[in-house]
């Protein structure tokens, strides 16, 4: 359980990171499941994987979808972290999706301005994503930044990225110039949990370090979806997609 300032920095900033939430063998863990998730999404080519300039895997999402066991998805489930994202939440919680941002050296991919809820179309936000450190992460490999306290302006407008891997983003000049990035400096086993609407993206990595992370997002019991807004997001899916295909 974490402590009320925890929970606190949480909602004030729209993200809190929490040190040395798993151990370097917990870490190896999820390491030694990593190359059989590879070879399985490539054999099921599934649709949602993505690849770098030089053929490596940069991003893979909806992995709980094929993978039902192993050390990734006992860590998901674990007391330690539902005790977290629930206190968090304040509010029972499951799983809703899995995904790896592996972000290879020199070549991993960018990820652009956006807010997780507009993918997710969650009415009531009660839900968040949880970003674990497989490796170190920083500003220097291509981190995940914030636009602290952006959380609380609601949803922002997003247009089509014409890129992979993140299907919308939100135009620079939607955000107040005024508000700073915040890089997490994060060692293997660090942890970012954050909040469903907080602006957020993370650069190129153009070092000689890979910045690898699993992330885990979850819901509250109570989370409830809008239909209609996920009808309209997957269909802007659609239409990105077939941007990368010309």
């Amino acid at each position: 359980m974490k402590s009320d300032s925890f929970i606190k920095n949480f909602y004030d900033k729209g993200f809190v990171v929490a040190k040395k939430v798993f151990s370097k063998k917990e870490i190896r863990s999820i390491f030694s499941q990593i190359n059989s998730i590879k070879k399985k999404s490539i054999k099921l080519k599934n649709p949602n994987m993505h690849f770098t300039s030089d053929n490596k895997l940069n991003t893979i999402h909806d992995i709980n979808k094929y993978v039902k066991s192993g050390p990734m998805i006992n860590l998901s489930k674990s007391k330690k972290m539902l005790n977290i994202v629930e206190n968090i939440l304040g509010e029972k919680a499951k799983v809703r999706n899995i995904e790896f941002f592996l972000k290879p050296k020199k070549t991993g991919m960018r990820a652009p301005l956006h807010q997780d809820n507009y993918y997710w179309n969650i009415k009531n936000k009660k839900a968040l994503n949880a970003w674990i450190a497989c490796s170190k992460a920083n500003y220097k490999n291509g981190g995940v930044y914030y636009y602290s306290g952006t959380h609380k302006g609601g949803l922002k407008k997003h247009i089509l990225s014409k890129e992979p891997g993140s299907s919308q983003k939100i135009p620079q000049k939607y955000l107040n110039k005024k508000i700073k990035k915040t890089y997490p400096n994060l060692e293997p086993g660090d942890c970012i949990f954050h909040h469903c609407e907080i602006i957020h993206g993370s650069k190129r990595n153009n070092s000689n370090l890979d910045r690898i992370g699993l992330v885990i997002s979850y819901k509250g019991s109570s989370a409830v979806i809008d239909k209609k807004k996920l009808r309209s997001y997957r269909k802007k899916v659609k239409k990105n997609l077939n941007f990368l295909k010309k």
